[in-house]
């Protein structure tokens, strides 16, 4: 046997190590594009109709609302949702596809004009197809305060929502054995943590008093509700209990958190909980299969840097930046600086292995002051992912924009080189160190693509009007145009369970173009309370021709398309053939597959180098340990008939 596809269109991406000293050359590169703020002037042309002004009401001036940009209506546009506090309403813009929003807030059911909030999740509680939104408040300093509302969404035609908290059990709070002492809201972050098939959902709160200990987080498990009542209408066919202490969540902590993440970090299937802390030590709790959650294993990964230093952590965005198929991550902080972790893990059976390390001050990427949301995301359609951060706290500070210059890398030849190239966004980074403060006070961050053209504008979230800021000009949430000019191009990934579900939290999306195979993954929950779009979208370069895409579900199937357009959003739904182990790709797994995988193991520099044209690793990666080895043959061998 032959095996052909392997000596076909083979790429070789060739990184450049560059020292720092020469980067500097860089600095000055134009850009392809740049941001526009279409939300300064209500009457001038271009207002997209975003009309929203923050109102803190207790003393922090870290009290601030996040944003939610999910498609709530199925339309194929991205609307926008953003919470307030009581007395004045939270909005839900629907997109127009036109570049303009209308609230919709009171006619779907969902302002909330009496109860504090400050985040908010589109999940899909019940798995049929319509996103649900859960909002999350904040209590001041008191336990028990109407924290949470679950809007169920009725679906076509009209998409409204109704509440159905009370069906849903209320939320009421465990007895746990320290006091209960919730302070701002942190942040929320969903995912099947249980491994039932629905989602589950954490909330952290900043409290911070010195000497003291208290609960500062919540972790929800979703369970079936008993059957709807004749004649009910505020019914949801699922309930949510507190199970901190039944996840061995419930512990006294000195720290003070925010945004906290579900994620599987060690890639044995089951969701783990790391937790951005303020004043302390980061969190890495790992599931042991059983919804339950080991000691912090975050100082053991590097994720408190090396040596462990503590810090302020606020706000995390996840992206593969190197193309090695694992995610890295970018945490915003005060004081001391922003961590840049490259994931390094080598993983085990057991999950053993995790390894990050903290690369920012190599790339200038921990300067900023009060850092809060941030995003990894292709700006420039490039086929790599820039970072881009907001700041701001009582004071105004700069917002930042880092070019990924990928393929030049750091010296170490593996790390890609970012640049800061805040100066070629100057609307967005606003003027660093005006004396008249012209600068922003600014919170959540989320990119999304405001009118389906293929590339990335952002929505962000500001402190709003507070006797304890000093805020200039800029109160308004923002909406930043991008007016990219290219032609690179781009593709977005919409992904849909069994039945069309929209529970799609954490699966994972390849695409192979530009040389390079791009990995993305849907994370419920991130920036700085905030939650970005489950639509992926990738930049393919120029010419952007798109080899293969694989989409690897949360139950380890594979599924796998070929021939997609570029410049296009397309919709990939999870049935039919798992291909899993079809590593010789003919839509079947037969014995072709095991001589091509027998062949990849003896070659395996070789395959590495040569043939990242084909997905063989994902598709010969059969128990999704990122790498090929004998216990994958042993698995490929059962599933030949």
């Amino acid at each position: 046997m032959k095996c052909s596809p392997f000596l076909l269109s083979v790429t070789l991406v060739l990184t450049v190590p560059i020292p720092l000293a020469a980067a500097q050359g860089l600095l000055g590169s134009p850009l392809p594009f740049d941001l526009k703020e279409l939300t300064v002037d209500t009457q001038a042309p271009e207002f997209p109709g975003i009309d929203f002004t923050f109102h803190p009401v207790g003393f922090e001036a870290s009290e601030c609302a996040g944003v939610a940009v999910m498609d709530f209506d199925n339309d194929s546009l991205l609307d926008v949702y953003l919470p307030n506090s009581e007395f004045y309403g939270n909005k839900l813009y629907r997109n127009l596809g036109d570049g303009t929003f209308v609230d919709v807030a009171v006619a779907r059911g969902v302002d909330q004009t009496t109860q504090r909030r400050a985040g908010a999740l589109f999940i899909d509680v019940e798995n049929d197809g319509d996103l649900d939104l859960l909002t999350l408040g904040y209590p001041g300093y008191t336990a028990n305060m109407d924290l949470y509302t679950l809007f169920r969404n009725d679906g076509a035609p009209a998409f409204s929502f109704t509440d159905v908290t009370v069906s849903a059990g209320s939320f009421p709070l465990a007895l746990t054995e320290e006091l209960t002492f919730l302070g701002d809201y942190g942040g929320a972050s969903a995912g099947d943590f249980d491994g039932d098939g629905y989602l589950d959902f954490i909330a952290t709160y900043w409290a911070r008093l010195p000497g003291f200990l208290y609960d500062q987080m919540r972790i929800w498990r979703s369970v079936p509700n008993s059957p709807m009542p004749l004649g009910a209408t505020d019914w949801s066919s699922r309930q949510f209990q507190d199970a901190t202490i039944t996840a061995g969540m419930d512990e006294w902590f000195p720290g003070s958190t925010w945004m906290p993440t579900l994620l599987d970090y060690d890639r044995d299937g089951h969701l783990d909980i790391h937790i951005n802390v303020d004043f302390g030590e980061d969190i890495l709790r790992l599931n042991d299969g059983t919804g339950t959650f080991l000691p912090n294993q975050a100082n053991a990964a590097g994720l408190n840097g090396a040596p462990t230093e503590t810090r302020n952590e606020m706000g995390i965005t996840l992206g593969d930046i190197d193309f090695d198929g694992d995610l890295d991550q970018f945490q915003s902080n005060a004081y001391w600086g922003d961590r840049f972790y490259r994931n390094d893990s080598e993983l085990g059976e057991s999950g053993q292995g995790l390894a990050y390390e903290d690369f920012a001050p190599d790339v200038s990427a921990q300067l900023a002051r009060f850092g809060w949301g941030v995003a990894l995301t292709d700006m420039d359609n490039d086929a790599d992912l820039d970072l881009l951060r907001v700041a701001g706290m009582k004071n105004p500070f700069s917002n930042w924009f880092h070019e990924n210059q990928w393929p030049a890398t750091l010296p170490d030849g593996k790390t890609p080189l970012f640049v800061d190239q805040s100066v070629h966004v100057p609307t967005f980074a606003k003027t660093k160190g005006n004396a008249l403060g012209d600068e922003d006070i600014a919170r959540s961050l989320v990119p999304f693509d405001m009118e389906n053209d293929g590339d990335m504008d952002l929505v962000v979230t500001r402190s709003g009007i507070s006797p304890f800021l000093i805020h200039g000009q800029h109160t308004r949430t923002a909406i930043y145009e991008n007016t990219l000019q290219t032609t690179s191009k781009w593709l977005q990934v919409d992904l849909r369970e069994t039945g069309g579900s929209r529970n799609v939290s954490n699966t994972q999306v390849f695409v192979r173009a530009a040389g390079r195979t791009q990995m993305k993954q849907v994370v419920t929950g991130s920036s700085f309370q905030g939650q970005m779009p489950d639509r992926l979208h990738f930049g393919l370069g120029d010419p952007g021709s798109i080899g293969w895409i694989a989409v690897r579900w949360v139950d380890g199937s594979i599924t796998g398309a070929l021939g997609t357009p570029s410049n296009s959003i397309t919709t990939i739904q999870h049935q039919g053939f798992d291909f899993r182990g079809d590593v010789y790709p003919n839509g079947v797994v037969d014995a072709f597959d095991l001589v091509a995988f027998d062949w990849i193991l003896a070659n395996e520099a070789l395959a590495a180098a040569n043939f990242g044209h084909l997905p063989y690793k994902i598709l010969g990666d059969i128990n999704g340990d990122n790498v090929l080895d004998g216990l994958d043959r042993a698995l490929l061998v059962n599933l030949i008939p």
